[in-house]
C-alpha cells in the first residue's frame, strides 16, 4: 500500500486551512496559457482551485485514495470535464499529449530519494513539456532543515476537530542520516472521542535534502533553463533559511 493512502483520510482535514501558495500557481498559470500538468497532484488540493478558475489540467499522483479523494471534490464541485486524473507513477509517466507549465507542489518532489529516479522524474516531466514550457518545482526548506536538527524527538503537528466529533492529532518523529541527505519521518495521526480509545495510523515516509546547486544541476540535466529560484511564495530570493526552495525553470 502507498504511504498517502494510509494518510489519505487526515489530508484534507490538516491542509483545509493551507492556501499560502495558490495565488503564486494562479499567476503563473495566468502567464502560460494551455493546459497544465500536476505531478503528485494528491486530494486536489492546488488542482480544483485552478480548475474552477476555468483552467484545463491533468493531475497525476500514484496513490488511488488520494486521487479518488481529488475525484470526489471535481465531482461535487461539478467541474470533472475540465480535469483528468492519472494514476501513475511520476518516474514512468506515459501521457499522450504535451503541457505548457507543470508543477509539483508543497516538496513532493523531495520524497524521490535516490538519484536515478530524480534524474527519472525530471526527464520525464521534460518529455511532457512543450518547448518554452515552464515547471515549478517547492521543496521545503527550512522546515526539513529545522527537522533534521531534532533528531529523535517527537513533534506535535496539529490537533483538529472532525465532522463526526471525533479529533485528530498529528505527531511526527524525525530522523536524519546527514551523510545520505535524508530525513526519515515517521508520522502518527491519533483518533479519538472523548474517554474513547485511541486508534493510531502509522506512516513512514523519506524526504530528501537538496542543496540549491544540486537542485540546479539535476535541472539542467535534466533539459530545463534554470529562471529562478524563489525562497517564499512571495517570491523572494532565496537565501539559505528561506522557508522554500522554488524552483521555476524553462524547457529547452
Amino acid at each position: 500500500m502507498n504511504d498517502y493512502d494510509l494518510i489519505a483520510p487526515f489530508y484534507d482535514i490538516e491542509h483545509a486551512q493551507f492556501s499560502e501558495d495558490l495565488d503564486m500557481y494562479r499567476n503563473f498559470a495566468e502567464l502560460c496559457g494551455g493546459s497544465i500538468l500536476e505531478l503528485a497532484c494528491g486530494s486536489g488540493r492546488v488542482l480544483l482551485p485552478l480548475v474552477r478558475e476555468g483552467y484545463t489540467l491533468t493531475g497525476v499522483d500514484t496513490s488511488a485514495s488520494m486521487l479518488e479523494l481529488a475525484r470526489q471534490r471535481l465531482q461535487t464541485a461539478g467541474v470533472t470535464s475540465r480535469c483528468t486524473l492519472v494514476q501513475q507513477d511520476i518516474c514512468t509517466l506515459h501521457l499522450a499529449q504535451k503541457f505548457r507549465l507543470a508543477l509539483i507542489a508543497l516538496g513532493s518532489f523531495a520524497h524521490i530519494i535516490s538519484r536515478k529516479a530524480q534524474q527519472q522524474a525530471l526527464a520525464s516531466v521534460r518529455a511532457h513539456l512543450s518547448t518554452g514550457g515552464v515547471f515549478i518545482i517547492d521543496i521545503s526548506n527550512a522546515d526539513a532543515r529545522y527537522m533534521e536538527g531534532l533528531s529523535g524527538h517527537v513533534l506535535h503537528q496539529g490537533t483538529w476537530r472532525r465532522d463526526d466529533d471525533t479529533m485528530l492529532s498529528h505527531f511526527v518523529s524525525p530522523a536524519s542520516s546527514p551523510d545520505k541527505h535524508l530525513l526519515e519521518l515517521t508520522h502518527f495521526y491519533d483518533s479519538y472521542s472523548q474517554g474513547g480509545t485511541v486508534q493510531r495510523t502509522v506512516a513512514t515516509m523519506y524526504l530528501y535534502l537538496f542543496e540549491r546547486s544540486e537542485m540546479e544541476l539535476l535541472l539542467e540535466q535534466a533539459g530545463f533553463v534554470i529562471k529562478d529560484i524563489y525562497g517564499d511564495y512571495d517570491l523572494a530570493s532565496y537565501q539559505l533559511d528561506s522557508p522554500r526552495m522554488i524552483c521555476i525553470v524553462e524547457a529547452k
